[in-house]
């Protein structure tokens, strides 16, 4: 809490209207006028501001002598402060895991195809099928769907040799890493293993509408398009419709990308171990919180347990002290009807059995011993059997 300054407070008023002094209190004007009035603060008049404003002479009206002034307190609110300069976000984080620091020192190199390297084995072994393989209908060899393994190359005869050479420098650099290439048997799916996972590449080539035309059968027609294979090839990474793609451009040939596809294969490896670990680490996770999840199982069962047993304590305790009370009256009315209650009596045997029968009962005292504690070596008969 703070209290008024009359004088500053006296000064503020006279400067400005009460609608501009009253947010620095964090209270209304009305309840500024309200204060002034308590600290016996003169305010300006009607007009004042008008005047003022347009330099017309005002009387500034003189701070009286205070007389009887009560003392009049505020919460203190704090002052606006001038806002901090911003600093510029700082750069992300450079992966540092062996992955991303060897495509790194890959991107950096330079890699120019040359035509005069030896084919690989899969490549000498797909040129052999594709030349003998038939078109679809869009001009696209087309190999034999079960017939030996081949690389996944969707290009026409016209772009086959320049699809080859291609190819060919894609495996040989990536061999060259410690990367092997295979065909998986039966779907010409070509791959290769990098940094652990498998990832698959293709090279086609687009084919273009340049006609169509309505065959008409039976009852109705149906529309037929010719197409061209337009030797624009593309090079494919990952999922054949989803993952990344390079292609030929107006001013350069696939051939001027052939490092950035070979990385961009090896990024394609680098993601499969990202998420693998961040599955491994999922799986972590959730087997921690499974095992939290059974030991919370665990100490609600332990929990319930004691509070059944605490609610079996209490009945038989309850019971214990009804049946001393019970007891207690027997014994009372029996000693007023005449009966031999002395030990060796039967009724004073039925009493001093009774009274048993309560400590039994009483969670509190040990349990005296009895011929139903035997009850569990009466094992019927079946369970012999």
């Amino acid at each position: 809490m703070e209290t008024w300054n009359r004088e500053e407070l006296y000064t503020e008023v006279w400067e400005q209207p009460l609608v501009k002094v009253a947010p620095k209190y964090g209270i209304s004007a009305v309840a500024l006028e309200k204060v002034c009035d308590k600290l016996q603060i003169p305010l300006p008049g009607r007009g004042y501001w008008t005047k003022k404003e347009f330099g017309k002479p005002v009387e500034r009206l003189p701070l009286p002598p205070g007389k009887n002034i009560p003392l009049v307190q505020r919460l203190k609110f704090p002052q606006p402060q001038e806002a901090t300069p911003t600093h510029p976000p700082s750069p992300p984080e450079v992966p540092t895991d062996p992955e991303y620091l060897r495509i790194v020192a890959f991107e950096s190199r330079n890699i120019a195809l040359n035509k005069n390297l030896k084919w690989h084995r899969l490549v000498k072994e797909s040129e052999r099928i594709l030349k003998r393989a038939s078109v679809d209908v869009r001009g696209i060899l087309e190999p034999p769907a079960y017939g030996e393994p081949c690389l996944d190359l969707r290009v026409s005869k016209q772009s086959l040799e320049r699809a080859l050479d291609f190819v060919n420098a894609v495996i040989l650099a990536l061999e060259a890493e410690g990367f092997p290439v295979s065909i998986e048997r039966g779907k010409h799916e070509t791959g290769v293993k990098i940094f652990g996972h498998r990832v698959r590449f293709a090279l086609a080539e687009k084919a273009r509408v340049v006609g169509r035309r309505q065959v008409k059968e039976y009852s109705w027609t149906r529309t037929e398009f010719d197409y061209k294979p337009t030797e624009e090839l593309e090079f494919r990474v990952g999922d054949y419709s989803y993952g990344q793609k390079f292609r030929d451009s107006k001013n350069a040939g696939l051939e001027s990308q052939l490092s950035a596809c070979i990385a961009g294969l090896l990024r394609a490896g680098r993601a499969a171990v990202m998420s693998a670990r961040l599955e491994e680490q999922r799986k972590i996770e959730s087997a921690a919180k499974e095992r939290e999840k059974e030991e919370l199982v665990r100490q609600i069962a332990e929990e319930e347990k004691k509070v059944e047993d605490l609610e079996i304590w209490v009945t038989n305790w309850t019971r214990a002290q009804q049946t001393r009370e019970f007891i207690a009256a027997l014994e009372k009315v029996w000693a007023q009807e005449g009966h031999d209650l002395s030990p060796e009596a039967p009724k004073g045997q039925r009493i001093l059995w009774m009274k048993q029968q309560a400590d039994r009962l009483d969670p509190m005292l040990p349990s005296p011993p009895s011929i139903l504690d035997r009850k569990g070596e009466l094992v019927p008969r079946w369970q012999y059997s």
